[in-house]
């Protein structure tokens, strides 16, 4: 009877730590996921020259022409920036440019859109990537970025939250 239990003891006391040493080693907790609809940036890439500590900054980078898909992107990101009611004056939209020389008569409809001297290095940066659209934090890091067919809904839930946590 004793040999039971000391047997039932050992399994009360040790198999938790047995299946948390199981769990650990698999990673089994990461079938959670995420709740950002962006892409996190691997590569870390800053924007210090924009940074001013207390705006977070859309990015929207055009590789060649502004064709319709284009300035539906800067449509959808002025109504994104409507949509954050009180919070709108939190955020700066920028576009960085191929040709900054090129014809931009498109940018008439957004007087608030910041039209960016382009930068080699970030524009070559930026264009190696998929994503079109970023957010950057305060202090310049670029955080999250966003393919050309971005989901508006998505967008805006992710900026929210980052205004959402980073109010001071």
């Amino acid at each position: 009877m004793s040999k039971l239990k000391f047997l039932l003891i050992v399994f009360v006391f040790v198999l938790p730590f047995i299946f948390a040493k199981y769990f650990f080693d698999n990673d089994a907790t990461s079938t959670r996921g995420t709740t950002n609809h962006g892409s996190f940036l691997v590569d870390e890439i800053n924007i210090t020259s924009l940074a001013d500590n207390d705006h977070w900054i859309i990015l929207q980078v055009i590789d060649g022409k502004c064709d319709t898909s284009c300035q539906d992107n800067m449509h959808m990101l002025r109504q994104i920036n409507t949509a954050l009611g009180k919070d709108m004056g939190r955020v700066k939209r920028y576009l960085l440019h191929k040709n900054t020389n090129e014809n931009t008569v498109y940018l008439d409809n957004y007087p608030k859109v910041i039209l960016l001297d382009r930068s080699e290095t970030l524009y070559n940066k930026l264009t190696k990537m998929d994503e079109r659209i970023f957010i950057a934090d305060p202090f310049g890091k670029i955080i999250l970025g966003y393919e050309n067919d971005f989901i508006a809904k998505g967008l805006l839930k992710d900026i929210k939250k980052l205004l959402k946590f980073s109010k001071r």
